[in-house]
């Protein structure tokens, strides 16, 4: 053969090789990338028509115990998959008003034909805790809603209807407040009964606990929006605080179902002062908060540090600022106080759907403090809440080291042995107080 036939074959050859091993590279990069594809995001444009169900966004009070039902414009609706957990994305309102166009982005790769989403409206905050009590208060911040959609094809993404009306799923209650003969202008107000929601998450996970709130302008008629899980009538706890300092207690047995507006008048009681001759046992008010006598000289705080009612697990403070907001003769208790506190008949429990440890102080008459868990330092900073409604964790005013203070601990009795106890914590973790007081001697009176 030649040499320019040679050069010729060879270059024949080459070209065949290179053929070869492209073409296989390009199945290999064929196959990745259908792989790839079966998870790959598949976003489709949807538009909807949307309506808000009477009595779902609280903006204004019509007539009678109606409420006016409206979108904002901008209001964003969360769609979930049929197990609630996969976010698949986000529409908006297009206009304000009763009705609205609902347009969006929404990926598709994780659903079915046939699947039933769910659209969920829920208000910025989404929390049932920290009310205003007003109904405008009620539509920036407590507000949620929610309604269903079939799948009809994924791609492109379609459902059986193009319309979709979002129910209410929680009640509002103008409650008047009174103490059987005048009106109670409430300042503050705290909410506890079983299956009361605090908050939801836009996967729709819910957190179980009291509702508290503070008005700007005290009123006797508060608004308040409550969603409750249990579907039956509940004995709701109502402890309220009035523009000059009164504390007033009280309950209301209801079934407030989700969706529905209702008005109800709640016969508050007063709690008296507590004095030197107050006995063990007596519920009343001294420095300016309620409290149960325990002994002959001392009272504990009926709720935690900036809590507004027993059930609500309030403020969680290192132990460097564990007396924040302590006044009027309030203090954190020192170590063989909370000794003497764990060596009370006490049993865990819970009251009004908290979890927590009731200690029999009379009879007829307990102490609650509920399993608030604590803040834990590692990692640096304190941001994970551990612990909640299986431990609590409560400051004492006593050192033990540079690193450490005491605290009174209690636990879930399947948790650990040892079910209540004063030890060691860390200084930099961020734990509840319950103060204690001294009480006071009975005004002179001429």
């Amino acid at each position: 053969m030649m040499a320019g036939q040679m050069n010729k074959a060879m270059k024949v050859k080459t070209i065949k090789t290179l053929s070869g091993m492209l073409a296989m590279l390009a199945f290999t990069a064929c196959s990745s990338n259908t792989d790839e594809a079966v998870n790959a995001p598949q976003f489709w444009h949807v538009t909807l028509t949307a309506s808000m169900d009477a009595g779902t966004r609280a903006l204004s009070e019509g007539e009678g115990n109606a409420i006016i039902s409206s979108f904002a414009e901008n209001d964003e609706v969360v769609v979930v998959d049929a197990d609630g957990t996969t976010i698949v994305g986000t529409l908006k309102a297009q206009t304000a008003g009763t009705s609205t166009t609902l347009t969006g982005d929404l990926n598709a790769s994780s659903l079915d034909v046939d699947e039933i989403v769910t659209l969920r409206y829920r208000s910025e905050k989404a929390d049932y805790d920290g009310q205003v009590g007003t109904l405008a208060g009620i539509a920036e911040h407590q507000d949620y809603a929610e309604g269903t959609l079939t799948v009809k094809t994924t791609s492109p993404l379609e459902f059986t209807s193009n319309s979709v009306t979002l129910n209410a799923k929680q009640s509002i209650t103008k409650f008047s407040f009174t103490d059987g003969s005048n009106p109670v202008n409430a300042e503050t107000f705290g909410i506890a009964a079983v299956g009361l929601v605090q908050s939801i998450a836009t996967n729709g996970d819910q957190t179980v606990g009291a509702v508290t709130g503070t008005l700007t302008t005290p009123s006797s008629d508060v608004y308040i929006a409550l969603r409750n899980n249990t579907g039956e009538k509940q004995t709701y706890s109502f402890t309220v605080k009035d523009n000059t300092g009164n504390w007033y207690t009280g309950t209301k047995k209801a079934n407030l179902a989700n969706g529905k507006n209702y008005t109800a008048t709640v016969t508050l009681t007063q709690l008296p002062a507590l004095t030197s001759s107050s006995s063990v046992g007596d519920i009343g008010v001294v420095g300016g908060l309620p409290a149960i006598v325990i002994s002959d000289t001392k009272a504990v705080a009926l709720m935690n540090t900036g809590a507004l009612c027993p059930e609500a697990y309030g403020e969680y403070l290192t132990f460097a600022n564990r007396a924040s907001g302590l006044s009027n003769g309030w203090y954190v208790p020192e170590r063989a106080e909370l000794e003497a506190l764990a060596v009370i008949s006490n049993t865990w429990g819970s009251q009004n759907g908290v979890n927590g440890r009731r200690f029999n102080i009379t009879e007829g008459k307990t102490l609650f403090l509920p399993a608030a868990g604590l803040y834990d330092n590692d990692p640096t900073p304190a941001t994970r809440l551990s612990d909640v409604s299986t431990h609590g964790y409560y400051w004492s005013s006593s050192s033990s080291s540079d690193v450490l203070a005491l605290r009174l601990c209690f636990y879930k009795p399947d948790n650990l042995d040892s079910n209540i106890d004063v030890i060691g914590e860390a200084k930099v973790n961020v734990l509840t107080v319950r103060p204690f007081h001294a009480l006071p001697s009975p005004p002179v009176t001429e």
